[in-house]
Formats: structure tokens, sequence, C-alpha cells
């Protein structure tokens, strides 16, 4: 069990958007300009390994909706070995997810997942475990919409990455992140503001 998430990112869409869109909608924020379709999908995928990554963790992520936990998790199994990733089945994640560089990426099934966020290769998401009156909780980061994750950034428990933030490479997040903001180092802080636009300004 663990404790309610934080309202922020926009996962609402996720839910009433099917398998198909989900993967459509990823491939378009990985290669700007990609039709909606199957056949442009699979015509990316020897070179997009994004393109991969997201089918895997959108099939989970439909299949844990309408309850099929086990196939779910089979799946997971299916990422590690395929791609080199760990994806937990149970997570929200927006439309225009955009895995850059997939392998070593570990998103626990407890995260929630804004719109448009952007992964690069090792990033972890990892659960930070309490214990309460309850018995062994466990907290998972929110990473609102429109963020950019940094090759091997870390975001441990139940913290939040606000939107239009960006964590640097190999950073450690321990606490939240205010929106629009650049952090940086372990534990990361903050370095500089990020514009609309995505630029960092001291």
């Amino acid at each position: 069990m663990s404790r309610a998430a934080a309202p922020g990112p926009t996962t609402d869409g996720a839910v009433t958007l099917g398998f198909s869109q989900l993967v459509f909608s990823d491939v378009a924020a990985l290669r700007p300009g990609t039709r909606p379709g199957w056949l442009h999908v699979l015509l990316r995928l020897p070179f997009v390994p994004g393109a991969l990554a997201s089918i895997i963790v959108r099939a989970q992520q439909c299949l844990a909706r309408s309850g099929r936990m086990r196939a779910a998790e089979g799946l997971r199994t299916l990422g590690n070995v395929l791609i080199g990733a760990d994806f937990g089945a149970g997570m929200e994640i927006g439309p225009g997810l955009r895995l850059m560089h997939p392998v070593g990426v570990t998103m626990g099934y407890g995260a929630r997942i804004g719109s448009n966020v952007t992964f690069a290769g090792g990033v972890v998401l990892a659960a930070k475990y309490y214990d309460d009156a309850h018995g062994r909780e466990q907290e998972f980061p929110t990473i609102e919409d429109d963020v950019v994750l940094g090759a091997n950034a870390v975001v441990v428990g139940g913290v939040t990455v606000g939107r239009n933030a960006m964590v640097g490479a190999n950073s450690v997040v321990l606490s939240d992140v205010p929106p629009d903001t650049v952090v940086l180092g372990n534990p990361a802080r903050r370095v500089a503001k990020r514009s609309p636009e995505g630029a960092a300004e001291a």
C-alpha cells in the first residue's frame, strides 16, 4: 500500500486513450512529423529504440488498467530482455512519452508521469520504503508535464518534479523540484530557471 500521490501530472488523457493512440503519441514525440499508424511505427522500430520501449510500456499500462497484472508483469520481463529496461506494471503515464535511450531506465510501478516527459538513458524512478501504523509502506515519484530527466538521474520516493523542470545528468533528487527549474548534483539543487521554450536561464 502507498500514500496518495500528489496531484499534478496530466495522466487523465492516458486513461481515455487506447494502446495504439498512446504508442502513436510517443512515436510522434520521438520523431516529430510521423503520421499515426502502425505501418509508420513499424518502419521506425529498427532506427528508434524508444519506439519498441514505448510499445512495451504502453502494453503494460493498458493491461494493468484492465486488471491483467500477471500479463503486465510478463511484459516487464520482456522489457528487461529486449531493451535492458525495467518498467513496473501499474504506472500512470500521459501521452507523448519520450524514451530517448531506454537502456537502463527503471520506473517503479507506482510512479505517476505526466505528458511529454523525456527520459535519457539510465534514469531511475525509485520507491522509498517506510513503516507506519499500517505496516510496510512505499512512496513513488510524481513527474509532471514537460519534464526532462537527464542521463542516470535518480528520483527517490514521494517527491514531485514540477512542470517543465529539468533534472541534470547523474543527479539524485530527494526533495520536490519546483516547476520551471533546472536542478543538478547529489543531492540535486537548483542551478537555473527553465524557460517555457526549454532554455536554461541564470
